[in-house]
């Protein structure tokens, strides 16, 4: 998935034939996928239609960085594989065991390249007995709380309060957490729209009004690189307490997310041939 950032405010944005102008920069549309626009931009309504016909998406990202936007093409793609999706709802347990499991051998191995050991045996083979996606949920949230007792660890103590806290995080690391978690997590509902899959049907998350359930499924697959991620930018001292501010909950400031955003470019290409084979594995799941 080829992603462009845009964090630049008064930019102007437009579509010379098949070429996209950013104030004096062109890129062709057959480089692009997705744009992402973290900033306030000139953008007219025949542009934005003249480049999801080129299936390109648009990622609008609020100036606080605590929600986002998507803008993507009307036409329906892929009807047979939602089909395919709706029918391997009665394949639930089976495929939410598969991204419960994945995450807690993915989450246990992060640690471990910390020297952190913990033993997730256990919890494991609690999964693989569970009858029920509640119980599955209820070992996935007693694992997270193990997770992040160590996780936290890892940084200076002056940088989190120690335990995950959202909706509005309290402090720079779940700052940071919040935010690469919500642009992945848009990201993939891109690239799962692009499929033809339907995002808010999932399999462990359960359809709720305006959820992503899809979404959030496979995003646990992702977790632990995007923990990895926030823990790299921190200790390579990308980012510090000042780059960030509090306004009801703790947010990143303006000029450093425009220098974090091209870290996240790249750290977002790395993952991308994951993406792809855990959705070519979804698929694999709905069929067998």
């Amino acid at each position: 998935m080829k992603v462009a950032f845009i964090d630049k405010n008064g930019v102007n944005l437009r579509v010379d034939g098949r070429v996209l102008k950013i104030d004096e920069q062109k890129i062709p549309l057959r480089l692009l996928d997705v744009i992402v626009v973290g900033t306030s931009c000139s953008l007219e309504s025949k542009d934005i239609v003249k480049m999801t016909k080129e299936g390109i998406s648009l990622l609008l990202l609020s100036s606080r960085s605590d929600d986002m936007s998507i803008i993507y093409s009307a036409k329906a793609k892929n009807s047979e594989l939602k089909l395919e999706q709706y029918q391997a709802q009665n394949k639930s347990l089976e495929i939410a065991k598969y991204f419960i499991s994945q995450k807690v051998e993915r989450h246990t191995a992060h640690l471990l390249d910390h020297n952190i050991e913990i033993d997730s045996s256990k919890v494991l083979e609690k999964i693989e007995k569970a009858r029920k996606i509640d119980t599955l949920l209820g070992l996935e949230g007693s694992f997270g709380r193990l997770y992040f007792r160590h996780y936290f660890k890892l940084f200076d103590k002056k940088l989190h309060l120690g335990k995950r806290s959202k909706n509005p995080p309290q402090d720079p690391v779940n700052s940071m957490l919040s935010f690469f978690y919500m642009m992945v997590h848009n990201l993939i509902t891109v690239k799962l729209l692009s499929y033809g899959f339907e995002p808010c049907i999932g399999f462990m998350h359960k359809a709720f009004r305006s959820h992503n359930a899809l979404s959030s499924d496979l995003m646990e697959l992702f977790r632990a690189d995007i923990n990895e991620f926030v823990f790299s930018l921190f200790d390579d001292n990308k980012l510090k307490k000042d780059d960030f501010s509090k306004r009801g909950g703790v947010y990143l400031k303006y000029d450093t997310r425009r220098k974090i955003l091209k870290d996240f470019h790249k750290f977002n290409q790395s993952i991308q041939p994951k993406l792809e084979k855990e959705i070519a594995n979804l698929k694999n799941m709905f069929r067998d």
